[in-house]
């Protein structure tokens, strides 16, 4: 059975202010398997796990070595890792990034450009995460949980493989951050993979998987942290 991705050998360096070159990853190898459901990304603030996922999600192409999605090695021009990202990726930032001006429904709505039906996807989306009947509310007045449920609704509305998340609890409670763990253990269940940076003992122990990233490459964990 064909993996869901795999890198090999990824390497990317970059340039600081100063001029000085810093080495974020070094020969990286990662497999994910096509049955793997979650997998979580630790490591130090700095270690590269955001930058992981922006060459995950085919934002940065700046890197040397090989990243095959389903048995396709990508290539490394943004307009086809572009189109890549809207078929199978989906993403949520630990700051939401939602449009402070529209409304809950138009947030949802943004991500599903280029769909067929996309009030009827928007609607089914906000129902999985638990907003049915919000659509019209402001996103600026939404709490913290429910606004990373918004942005968890955007980034399933075209139904993804893949769910990149980056920190997607860092800014919520105790109680809040268990609901999102829900979700996204049902998501899971309906066929969605997520692979999650966090910093979050309680969000690495929920996935099936934990990696770190340790010196310029990912190292399995195989035990809770």
């Amino acid at each position: 059975m064909t993996d869901l991705l795999t890198l090999h050998s990824l390497t990317k360096s970059v340039r600081e202010p100063d001029g000085s070159v810093r080495q974020i990853f070094d020969s990286l190898d990662f497999v994910m398997g096509s049955e793997e459901r979650s997998v979580a990304l630790l490591g130090r603030s700095g270690s590269g796990k955001t930058t992981l996922l922006r060459v995950l999600a085919g934002l940065d192409a700046r890197y040397d070595g090989e990243y095959v999605f389903q048995g396709v090695v990508l290539p490394k021009r943004l307009d086809p890792l572009a189109d890549h990202r809207r078929t199978h990726i989906g993403l949520v930032a630990q700051s939401y990034d939602l449009l402070d001006d529209f409304t809950v429904e138009r947030n949802v709505l943004f991500g599903a450009r280029g769909l067929e039906h996309p009030e009827r996807r928007t609607r089914e989306a906000l129902a999985v995460v638990g907003l049915e009947g919000m659509g019209k509310k402001p996103v600026t007045k939404l709490s913290g949980g429910e606004a990373q449920r918004v942005a968890i609704a955007r980034a399933i509305v075209k139904r993804p493989t893949l769910l990149l998340a980056d920190e997607p609890t860092g800014a919520l409670d105790e109680d809040t951050e268990g609901d999102i763990l829900a979700l996204f253990d049902s998501l899971q269940e309906a066929g969605t993979s997520f692979i999650i940076a966090t910093h979050s003992p309680r969000v690495a122990a929920a996935c099936h998987r934990r990696v770190t990233v340790k010196d310029h490459r990912l190292l399995e964990l195989e035990d809770a942290p």
